[in-house]
């Protein structure tokens, strides 16, 4: 490392650890609300769900974005693409986990969501990322995304096994959770690759979280109300509040602080440790009980995870505040 690197390093360093800390506030407050909620879809439908707690989190950022004068300078065609596609990415990652929170254990849903991001993080490195930023995957990075996705099939298994006596789901309804989690973990990874893109062009958190879930209320607004969804059970003000202010817009400002100032690779392997603390939720939740199946692949994801925030030293600083996705 040059001595320019070095001082480089030396400034970025305090912004990268309060990013990582970010991210791992994301990660305690973002497995309480998949245990809380988890329980809540049990009886209410998800479009109903969603349609409530965003609405109020589009509110919230909305006063917070026009209280800081916004940023409408920067918003250039190219913005404007990005604001596009993280409305669409935000729009499946969020259907995704709500659905398969449904129908699977929440730490099978967390696991496997927050697990196929690395994995397609490395994917878009391998076919796409040397190209355009010169990143290449490492073998620590490697044999992480091996570790993940063997944790990945077992917490599959563990949901076709039964996951215990977690969840009473039918053998379509758990097909259709596992594919509901993956597809929506591929969709919070983009999300967060669209989401840099838009903190590099200028937008700071409260701005992106403000613009972010248009797509993802509006649509799910329209089939609740197409669909007489409406007319079934709804959720309490309070069930409301806690899922969408301490449940969504705590941990995704958090995490969109950790993604301003982090690495893709590493928010998205550290994110993937958030099935830790929803096990350790469901260990004090009335609601839901541990399946074996499940802690092995907890343990497994968690070990993999580790292994993936590894670097050899002769390769620089493992992250770097403000590196391309």
């Amino acid at each position: 490392m040059t001595d320019a690197d070095a001082d480089r390093y030396a400034h970025a360093r305090p912004l990268v650890l309060a990013g990582l800390a970010a991210t791992m506030v994301y990660n305690v407050t973002s497995a309480a609300k998949e245990v809380y909620a988890g329980h809540v879809l049990q009886t209410v439908d998800p479009f109903v769900l969603i349609t409530a707690c965003f609405g109020l989190v589009i509110l919230l950022f909305q006063v917070i974005d026009r209280a800081g004068g916004g940023q409408p300078s920067v918003y250039t065609p190219r913005v404007m693409r990005a604001l596009v596609m993280v409305n669409l990415t935000t729009a499946g990652a969020w259907l995704g986990i709500y659905l398969a929170l449904r129908w699977l254990e929440p730490a099978v849903a967390g696991g496997l969501s927050g697990g196929v991001g690395p994995l397609a993080v490395l994917a878009w490195r391998r076919f796409a990322g040397i190209r355009t930023t010169g990143i290449r995957t490492t073998l620590a990075e490697a044999a992480s995304g091996a570790g993940i996705l063997a944790a990945c099939l077992l917490l599959a298994w563990s949901a076709a096994e039964g996951q215990g006596e977690v969840i009473a789901a039918t053998p379509v309804e758990t097909a259709l959770g596992l594919v509901a989690a993956t597809a929506g973990g591929i969709s919070a990874t983009l999300t967060s690759v669209w989401a840099k893109k838009l903190s590099l062009a200028g937008l700071g958190p409260s701005a992106i979280m403000a613009r972010r879930f248009w797509l993802l209320v509006g649509f799910c607004g329209a089939v609740a109300w197409a669909t007489g969804r409406l007319a079934g059970p709804m959720p309490s003000v309070e069930t409301v509040a806690g899922i969408g202010l301490l449940g969504v817009a705590l941990p995704l400002y958090a995490l969109q602080v950790g993604i301003r100032y982090g690495r893709i690779f590493h928010v998205n392997v550290i994110v993937g440790l958030c099935p830790l603390f929803t096990l350790a939720f469901q260990a004090f939740s009335a609601w839901n009980h541990w399946s074996p199946l499940t802690v092995a692949g907890v343990a497994l994801l968690v070990a993999a995870g580790y292994l993936g925030l590894m670097r050899p030293r002769r390769s620089g600083p493992a992250f770097a505040a403000g590196d391309a996705p």
